[in-house]
């Protein structure tokens, strides 16, 4: 086949003909995600969205909850981000919120791209340029009304943002693609995604869940528009988590203090105290003494893997005087995230 020729296949079963710049970033591992809101006008059924940020009006800089910009800031160095990707729910409806974040990201040098599903206006996408977004991409909800969107498409064009489609493999929209190619724009197709919010509602619409939580057959609706498509790209779910998030968690990983050991995976290793503050305390006395490095949490102190037997023996020696002293000492991996999410956890006798 023609298009064939033109494919280039990567990663987890992704494949394009042309990436945006803020594609190439997320294949990185260097894009933030910023998700605005999640309030929204639309009602998707295949909206993967969490309950815990659907319809809430909520900020999060990847898995971080924003309250402030000095948030942001911190997960932006944390992950070393060369460039964020703004969503939500529908950023558009946060317009203000929006613009202070792009000029944020802008005067960081980081490119910034944002998804909506609202035919922006040429007074909405001015603003958007001016705040110094690099990268528009519109999501027709459930890939209807694909007219509507011409004319913020060439508006977007026009005003020195690179603009496109970006929608999930749920159907093939003929329309879209004769938009697409007549202003040279790019087209980004997800593999459609089983998600725990949207389960119930993909199944009820005919949908059959695959090996990696893929709807089966949705891979087949992409290579139709990869047959027909001019600047091309299919990202499948297996390929998000794989190669995108595994590279944004190594990252991360190795801007934690060297004593954290990082796994092929992205996750950390490291000993791990637990327990009040005044059993905590012997703990810090003993690194302190030791001259090892540390980092202290809420109710846990972080170290070396290689110091927890021995930190077990000093403790066993210090009970035998403090009878009541509560501490639990351990080796863990968990994500290196915001979240900490354990992935194992061996507790130490």
């Amino acid at each position: 086949m023609e298009y064939m020729r033109r494919i280039r296949r990567i990663e987890a079963g992704s494949y394009y003909s042309y990436l945006t710049e803020g594609c190439r970033l997320c294949r990185k591992g260097a894009k933030l995600v910023l998700f605005v809101t999640g309030e929204c006008p639309n009602t998707c059924f295949y909206c993967p969205i969490s309950e815990d940020r659907q319809r809430k009006d909520v900020i999060f800089a990847n898995e971080r909850p924003v309250r402030d910009i000095e948030d942001i800031v911190e997960e932006v160095l944390l992950m070393d981000a060369e460039g964020a990707a703004i969503t939500g729910g529908e950023p558009l409806i946060k317009l203000e919120r929006v613009e202070e974040f792009i000029s944020l990201f802008s005067k960081a040098n980081m490119h910034t791209h944002l998804y909506t599903s609202i035919p922006a206006s040429q007074r909405v996408i001015e603003r958007l340029a001016k705040a110094g977004l690099d990268e528009l991409r519109f999501h027709p909800p459930l890939l209807e009304n694909s007219q509507v969107y011409e004319e913020p498409l060439k508006l977007a064009i026009k005003a020195g943002i690179e603009a496109g489609f970006e929608i999930p493999a749920l159907k093939f929209e003929e329309r879209l693609v004769e938009i697409a190619n007549r202003y040279g724009a790019f087209f980004n197709v997800n593999e459609l995604e089983f998600s725990a919010s949207n389960f119930d509602e993909m199944q009820r619409e005919g949908f059959e869940i695959g090996d990696f939580y893929e709807a089966k057959g949705s891979r087949e609706i992409a290579e139709k528009y990869a047959e027909v498509v001019d600047k091309f790209h299919f990202c499948s779910v297996l390929f998000k988590d794989k190669a995108q998030m595994r590279r944004r968690l190594i990252r991360m990983a190795f801007n934690h203090p060297d004593f954290y050991k990082v796994t092929n995976e992205g996750t950390i290793i490291c000993g791990v105290a637990e327990g009040d503050e005044r059993a905590l305390r012997k703990v810090l006395n003993l690194l302190d003494y030791m001259g090892e490095e540390y980092v202290k949490m809420d109710g846990r102190v972080e170290f070396s893997a290689n110091l927890a037997e021995y930190l077990v023996e000093r403790i066993r020696k210090i009970r035998q005087d403090l009878k009541d002293l509560d501490v639990e000492i351990g080796i863990v991996e968990r994500y290196p995230t915001y979240t900490r999410i354990v992935v194992e956890k061996t507790v130490l006798e």
